[in-house]
């Protein structure tokens, strides 16, 4: 709330309220209207004048509270907002140049912030802050007006500044360690927290110092911190939740079912918590617990469907259909039902004719309608029925003409069928629709690539790399195709690095940074690496072929005849391999 008038009016006689009243009863304001003057009256004093504004002010936010409140969207509404919005600035204009107070520059700043006027709002706050520089409202304000507009930088800094000269001050250090948290900058977050003594850090405080260590991976030392918190403030649901978790993530499984158990005891327990429970469950093997906790929480549908959902990866079928079952009982079957119902039937059930006749009741209207297509199709393609296959598919690329699926699992069918021509033919169709789908651009460079046209290959992955730069696969490809020519190696070597970060456990990956390395001569980096890319890989001829290689430039002719041979044994057919395994 602003500075209240009413406090003002204390200060003033008894004449300077009929004045003011009486100047309202000129201006022919009426109750239900409001009082509507932005513009000063000669006829008041200055201490009456300033009185009348704060009266004005008030109004216009009383007003623009109920438009609000009432939730009316409509041109008018937002119109009349605008308009009490600006006239407010005048008046409130007018009050800071007689009473300048901080609250006061952070309500205005508030006006414009409503309308989204963010670079006036960030104005106002600096306007006030030169005159209150030591107001934590008007900081922490202005720090937020960087926060909207993701220049986190310098929201960052506008606290810091602040702490530098306040370093007792727990609310802003908490709120600068939470910005922190949310850039997952984890380290600057526990240095901005550990300065603050054990005995005053508040239940936030030690929360988010949890949530710093855990980002660390300092595990241990986050549930030290989430244990004193929970003890200081038992309902703590934010701190017992990031606690099960933690022991979750350490595979103490029992430690955070019992910790998701006593949270449901809460009132303002989440479906959130007695899912993660159901799926605890799972994971301990007790289905029978998981689905006592479906039918004794909610009968919403959306905690239904999320429930068998759980079931349902977990591969519990039977518990998962009983959990379906339920809405048999409703008025109106949800067409997620269906869909699921589809799941069980060919994947419990091994019944694709009966999974079939589920995905037949899903409506087009449905959000699962574009899945149960996709479904329908590959269940078509199982039963051999693949010209219906092909109608669904269409079908599907004439409604959901942005979905690349339809198009890739009509190009799978027919490299199956053997058809590599249609399969091109479609992918090019899907690449006309949907330009920058990885997916599809994938497709085609590897169908370029069987065709022998490496050139087109690069191409393709160079323009998923430029839409898409952290495509593991699209790196790695180019990457691998400038190494094995022996072209441009720093950058094939940037490129596999960066594949291999974001994929550390791909062994075709780890194979190219293999091959990186022997074509820069780096042989024992390239032994390392072939050989840690075989343990994941172990029955691939091609990564074979290069541990031989490999193994050769490092003059252990044994591991290469060894490795060539093993090559073989998967591809005996491959002439090349024969003729380095004879020329040993």
């Amino acid at each position: 709330m602003i500075y209240p008038a009413s406090t003002h009016c204390k200060a003033i006689s008894s004449a300077a309220i009929l004045a003011i009243f009486f100047v309202i009863a000129l201006s022919g304001c009426a109750a239900k209207t409001g009082i509507n003057s932005s513009a000063a009256n000669p006829q008041l004093t200055p201490e009456t004048q300033l009185t009348f504004d704060y009266l004005v002010y008030q109004d216009y936010l009383s007003r623009l509270s109920q438009i609000m409140r009432s939730g009316d969207r409509s041109q008018e509404a937002s119109l009349e907002s605008a308009r009490l919005q600006q006239e407010a600035i005048v008046v409130v204009d007018r009050i800071l140049k007689v009473d300048p107070r901080a609250q006061l520059y952070a309500e205005k700043a508030s006006l414009f912030w409503a309308a989204q006027q963010i670079d006036e709002a960030r104005e106002a706050l600096k306007e006030g802050l030169k005159k209150f520089p030591e107001d934590r409202k008007l900081i922490m304000s202005l720090s937020s007006t960087y926060l909207v507009e993701n220049r986190t930088t310098d929201a960052e800094s506008v606290l810091q500044e602040y702490i530098h000269k306040h370093p007792n001050d727990l609310v802003v250090i908490t709120q600068l360690a939470r910005i922190l948290l949310e850039q997952k900058k984890f380290a600057q977050a526990l240095d901005t927290l550990k300065v603050i003594p054990a005995e005053k850090r508040t239940t936030e405080i030690l929360y988010y110092y949890a949530k710093a260590s855990a980002g660390l991976g300092l595990t241990k030392q986050a549930i030290r911190a989430l244990q004193k918190a929970v003890k200081v403030k038992p309902d703590y649901l934010e701190a017992w939740g990031e606690l099960a978790y933690l022991y979750e993530l350490g595979k103490d499984y029992d430690a955070a079912e019992k910790i998701y158990t006593k949270m449901l005891e809460f009132p303002e327990a989440s479906n959130h918590i007695r899912l993660r429970l159901i799926e605890l469950s799972l994971k301990l093997n007790n289905p029978d617990r998981g689905l006592s906790l479906v039918l004794e929480g909610p009968r919403n549908t959306a905690f239904l469907l999320d429930s068998a959902q759980i079931f349902l990866n977990s591969k519990f079928y039977g518990q998962a259909s009983t959990i379906l079952d339920i809405f048999v009982l409703e008025k109106e079957i949800p067409d997620a039902y269906y869909f699921f119902k589809a799941s069980i039937a060919y994947e419990g059930e091994e019944d694709p004719a009966k999974a079939l006749n589920f995905l037949n009741k899903v409506k087009p209207s449905s959000d699962h309608y574009d899945r149960s297509l996709q479904f329908k199709a590959h269940l078509l393609i199982d039963l051999k029925k693949d010209k219906e296959a092909l109608t669904v598919l269409r079908k599907g690329q004439e409604q959901f003409p942005d979905n690349p699926n339809f198009f890739l699992i009509e190009a799978s069918l027919h490299i199956e069928l053997k058809q590599p021509e249609k399969a091109e033919e479609t992918l090019l169709r899907g690449y006309k629709n949907i330009p920058d789908s990885p997916q599809i651009l994938f497709q085609l460079g590897i169908i370029e690539e069987r065709k022998g046209n490496i050139d087109n290959t690069l191409k393709y992955m160079e323009k998923i790399i430029s839409i898409h730069p952290d495509h593991a696969d699209a790196l790695n490809y180019v990457g691998y195709i400038l190494a094995d020519r022996n072209e441009q190696l720093d950058r094939a070597m940037v490129l596999i690095s960066r594949a291999n970060k974001l994929e550390p456990d791909n062994g075709f990956i780890i194979d190219s940074l293999a091959w990186v390395h022997y074509r820069l001569g780096n042989f024992d980096e390239a032994w390392k690496n072939i050989g840690r890319a075989l343990s994941l890989q172990p029955r691939q001829p091609e990564l074979w072929e290069h541990y031989g290689d490999i193994a050769l430039a490092m003059g252990n002719k044994k591991e290469a005849a060894k490795a060539y041979k093993r090559a073989l044994k998967f591809d005996p057919e491959n002439k090349e391999l024969r003729r380095k395994l004879d020329s040993l």
